[in-house]
């Protein structure tokens, strides 16, 4: 049982929530070799954060308390209402079906464990809680949009509430938006579907493919996702779901007129990434409402495209010269891979017009194509930094130190924020 022991992060957020909320036992909190710490009925005392740390559990801390004021569904689709106000660019994919969707599920009795954790992450006022109602509001748009059955509606909408609660049992340092992390930092972060998906399995009766989807919330169809790196083969039908509302919703929350199209550019910039009918739905959905011209001159993007580019062409010859070179297998394959995924990306760059944008800005003339060549350079930017983070996670889940060794220029010249090639 992985919950057993105590995790510290989650902890520390379950005693912030006992400063605002009754915080109490719903069973007798027992240690493995059967020593009561804490009396059913009781509440959280201040000084028991120690002992509790220093025990393994009879049973996980997060299934023996319950909360007084713990948060409901109805409470959540009441602030999936709000926040759609807030950012009304959600609603090109969530629209008024959607809502209807999602008022069908205000009565749903969520298990209580779950209750507690989603209570903590309200309570933190992190971005959490607001990225989970606007995945949630996507994730109904989606099941909306595609005529999902009531146990598909259900699954998904599950998994997109659940999917991020991994992130309570990692330090909050590594959750910092303001923080650039290394790829050597970022296996911290690329944990948390499987924590989510352990929770699930863990800590409720809840079906088990609400656990699959939110295990595969990071994976991509084409293999190039994370934690696991999983083909489509192995995803669930609906993983694929949540992770397009996972990836479209911080673009659209909180987002300018040129949101729109940067979605919609995420979905399709790779296509073997995400579920072509999901993808194109939501893509053609994004679409509608009134189009974005703004000042070309405000797309700082296009100054510094055809220095992406130059990088985006040193990463692929790094990626051939090792694969042509090393006779190390792990490297091999993982460089073949990256070779794979920055072909890929290098096609949808010539697609653009990015190689020929000396010319475009001579003419200046068609401001959305000038704007959408500033989205896909920021789009570029973002997968070649993940991909590095996803080759040093890689290289550390199979303990490769020399091979994370013969990697390491391909990783710095993908993460690396200038152009390589200026030194």
């Amino acid at each position: 049982m992985l919950f057993n022991a105590v995790n510290q992060h989650c902890l520390n957020s379950i005693s912030k929530l006992a400063e605002t909320h009754e915080v109490i036992a719903a069973d007798d909190i027992v240690d493995d070799r059967g020593n009561k710490l804490w009396a059913k009925g009781n509440r959280v005392p201040d000084d028991l954060t120690e002992k509790l740390l220093r025990r393994k559990l009879a049973k996980p801390l997060e299934a023996s308390l319950s909360v007084e004021g713990a948060i409901t569904m109805a409470e959540i689709v009441q602030a999936c209402h709000a926040h759609l106000v807030q950012n009304p660019l959600l609603g090109r994919v969530a629209g008024s079906e959607a809502l209807k969707l999602l008022d069908q599920f205000r009565n749903f009795p969520l298990p209580e464990p779950m209750r507690l954790l989603l209570t903590s992450v309200r309570q933190s006022e992190t971005i959490t809680y607001k990225h989970t109602l606007g995945t949630l509001l996507v994730s109904a748009g989606i099941a909306s949009l595609l005529h999902a059955s009531e146990h598909d509606a259900r699954i998904i909408l599950l998994a997109t509430l659940l999917h991020d609660l991994g992130e309570l049992y990692i330090n909050p340092d590594y959750l910092d938006q303001s923080r650039r992390l290394m790829p050597h930092e970022w296996k911290h972060v690329a944990s948390h579907p499987r924590i989510s998906q352990l929770l699930v399995e863990e800590l409720t009766m809840l079906p088990s493919s609400i656990g699959q989807c939110i295990a595969h919330h990071h994976e991509r169809l084409d293999g190039s996702g994370y934690p696991m790196q999983i083909d489509r083969h192995r995803h669930h039908p609906l993983a694929n779901w949540l992770a397009i509302a996972d990836t479209v919703t911080p673009i659209l929350t909180d987002g300018d007129c040129g949101a729109p199209l940067r979605a919609a550019l995420a979905l399709r910039v790779v296509p073997e990434e995400f579920d072509r009918s999901a993808a194109a739905a939501v893509i053609q959905a994004l679409r509608k409402g009134e189009p974005c011209l703004q000042d070309k001159m405000s797309c700082a993007g296009t100054t510094t495209a055809q220095s992406t580019w130059r990088r985006l062409a040193h990463s692929i010859s790094l990626a051939k010269e090792l694969c042509q070179t090393t006779n190390h297998a792990f490297v091999h394959k993982t460089a073949e891979s990256a070779l794979s995924l920055l072909s890929a990306l290098n096609k949808s760059l010539r697609a653009t017009g990015v190689t020929e944008l000396g010319a475009l800005n001579a003419e200046a003339e068609d401001v959305e194509l000038i704007l959408e060549i500033c989205q896909v350079e920021k789009e570029l930017v973002w997968r070649m930094r993940n991909l590095a983070r996803n080759i040093h996670l890689r290289a550390d889940q199979q303990a490769e130190e020399s091979g994370l060794a013969a990697l390491a220029p391909l990783i710095s010249a993908l993460d690396l924020a200038e152009d390589p090639t200026n030194a």
